[in-house]
């Protein structure tokens, strides 16, 4: 299990990160979702001990990687801007992962580059975008981490690339009991892969939880009444409204209450119209950062 416990990260007078809270169980996939700028990537690098943490620790199993350094070796991370070293290939940068990673696993490295195709003998600094954050995650995944942290996780892959990497990431938890933790902005690839996700809003967590359970926590309802209406006749005692919309004679009205509750008492006022509708994991990201 890795944890963020109440991280804080300054840069000058900019609050990055605010009293981060997250926790990743063994063996799950952990989609990290924000806007631009929301503190996804500061956090990515901070639990891969890129950055020192202001306030708050990260700990692995339990362990301070801050006072306990040698506990990193069980993650590997994978950033958005990549990194090379100059004139590499990726035969010579999976020489240095054997030179520092324990459990280096040639086979695997071998497999996976006759699986995507891909050339290792190319300078990397020719390789397109795709082509290079392919070349990244085979040697991350060759390397056998427990954790695996990977910014912006398919960018730039094509479609065929990106189902195959999918394929492998959802073969190692399977496994071997891999966990993966994946920054990103795209709402379906953590509706795809992930079971469990988090939402982080200007530095701050918005919303933890399980996936099915994230979109069950809001409730929304098209509703129509005989007679013009308003927020407050689809209103009842202890209704949590987040958003109401009125187009013509019908309203879409978001709720924050349980599904049983909100039909209930909308039934009770006697609706022409009431309509449960399912909610996208981007409307509940939207809805949740406003």
């Amino acid at each position: 299990m890795i944890q963020a416990i109440n991280i804080t990260k300054k840069f000058d007078d900019l609050t990055a990160l605010d009293s981060v809270n997250i926790s990743v169980g063994t063996g799950s996939i952990f989609g990290l979702v924000g806007s631009n700028g929301a503190g996804k990537s500061t956090l990515m690098r901070v639990m891969s001990g890129v950055y020192a943490a202001d306030g708050g620790q990260i700990t692995i199993d339990g362990e301070d990687i801050a006072h306990r350094p040698d506990v990193r070796k069980h993650l590997v991370y994978v950033p958005d801007d990549l990194y090379f070293l100059p004139g590499a290939n990726m035969n010579s940068m999976a020489q240095l992962c054997r030179n520092t990673r324990a459990q280096f696993d040639d086979k695997l490295y071998e497999s996976l580059s006759e699986k995507f195709e891909a050339s290792r003998t190319k300078p990397i600094r020719s390789m397109s975008k795709g082509m290079k954050r392919q070349a990244a995650l085979i040697l991350a995944l060759a390397s056998k981490p427990d954790i695996l942290l990977i910014d912006e996780t398919f960018d730039g892959l094509d479609v065929i690339k990106r189902h195959g990497m999918r394929e492998v990431l959802c073969e190692a938890v399977a496994d071997r009991g891999l966990t993966v933790i994946m920054a990103t902005h795209s709402m379906r690839e953590v509706d795809d892969l992930c079971d469990s996700l988090a939402m982080l809003h200007k530095g701050r967590i918005t919303l933890q939880s399980e996936l099915d359970e994230a979109k069950s926590a809001l409730v929304k309802v098209q509703i129509a009444f005989n007679g013009d209406f308003g927020q407050d006749d689809v209103s009842f005692d202890g209704a949590k409204i987040v958003s109401f919309e009125k187009d013509g004679a019908v309203a879409t009205v978001i709720y924050e209450n349980e599904r049983q509750q909100v039909e209930y008492a909308l039934a009770a006022k006697n609706p022409i119209l009431i309509s449960v509708l399912p909610l996208s994991l981007e409307e509940v990201f939207i809805y949740r950062c406003q």
